[in-house]
């Protein structure tokens, strides 16, 4: 019978062994950060150059009897124009519109 109660006990004690071990480095187990403070609020600039000219093409149709697509109307060059995609399907896009002087400044630099 005693040989029972040091037998439990002991796979009593030896579930707390982990918790009892721990580094206090390593601070109080299951303790979740909990923050105090709410972070300062940030600073947004509600009229940059993006947000100005945030749907500056929307009434075109409408004012212009749809003469024009927006795409039209952006300046850029011709490969770039209304399109969108990665840099290397860009230089794809580019070396099909204007060919083997694709690189000529490079070239001479």
């Amino acid at each position: 019978m005693a040989g029972s109660l040091s037998l439990g006990a002991g796979r009593v004690l030896w579930g707390q062994v982990p918790l009892a071990c721990r580094s206090f480095s390593l601070g109080i187990p299951r303790m979740f950060h909990v923050r105090l403070t709410l972070p300062p609020p940030k600073v947004v600039d509600r009229w940059n150059e993006k947000r100005a000219m945030f749907g500056v093409y929307d009434n075109i149709g409408i004012l212009g009897d749809f003469e024009r697509h927006p795409k039209e109307l952006i300046k850029g060059p011709r490969w770039l124009r209304g399109w969108k995609g990665n840099e290397l399907q860009r230089c794809i896009r580019k070396k099909r519109m204007v060919g083997n002087r694709m690189f000529l400044d490079d070239l001479h630099n």
